[in-house]
């Protein structure tokens, strides 16, 4: 089951996924790693695109994470905003124990989300935030990439002189360069 981080009162979700207003949860400080989170957050994968622009709810000011704010971040098992990061690092939100120590223990990087993993995170979305319009991935349909093998120098090299004949290859020679302070024939009066 997915987990919400940082869906505040503010930003106009249903309350069954609010986690209350934004400026009661604001903190003097953070995490003493609250940089490398920021990170973490930022490099997110993302599950949808919103072409909107939004400032800081506190404030009204325009921030990083302004143009498409609202788009939806995942890491596979705990979903956020795009403009989250902006809330943790400005306000220093607390953040829950369970997350903490995820990112903790995944030493600061991001797991990797690709092919069938995707689909169910993003089936659960939309049945979570009821999103009755977008049509639900078919997980049995996507497929992992299959790995290719991608010859070596010496065998690259080895095909590509079976395929061309020695030699110049029917270049003619180089014409010399005439000498500095030289003019041609046909530019003297």
């Amino acid at each position: 089951m997915l987990r919400l981080l940082g869906f505040f009162d503010d930003f106009g979700y249903p309350s069954a996924l609010a986690t209350g207003p934004l400026r009661a949860q604001v903190q003097a400080s953070g995490e003493p790693d609250e940089a490398e989170i920021v990170e973490y957050l930022d490099v997110g994968h993302h599950l949808t695109y919103f072409m909107e622009a939004g400032v800081d709810v506190v404030t009204g000011e325009v921030h990083r994470h302004t143009a498409g704010c609202s788009s939806l971040v995942t890491d596979g098992m705990w979903v956020w905003r795009a403009d989250f990061a902006h809330y943790l690092e400005v306000y220093h939100v607390p953040l829950p124990a369970t997350f903490v120590a995820r990112v903790r223990g995944l030493r600061y990087r991001m797991p990797d989300l690709v092919g069938a993993d995707f689909a169910p995170v993003f089936d659960e979305i939309v049945l979570g935030f009821g999103w009755t319009d977008v049509e639900p991935w078919d997980a049995g349909s996507v497929r992992r990439s299959q790995p290719r093998s991608v010859p070596t120098r010496a065998e690259f090299i080895a095909r590509i002189r079976q395929e061309r004949p020695a030699g110049p290859w029917g270049n003619a020679p180089r014409k010399p360069r005439r000498g500095r302070g030289q003019a041609s024939s046909r530019f003297v009066d």
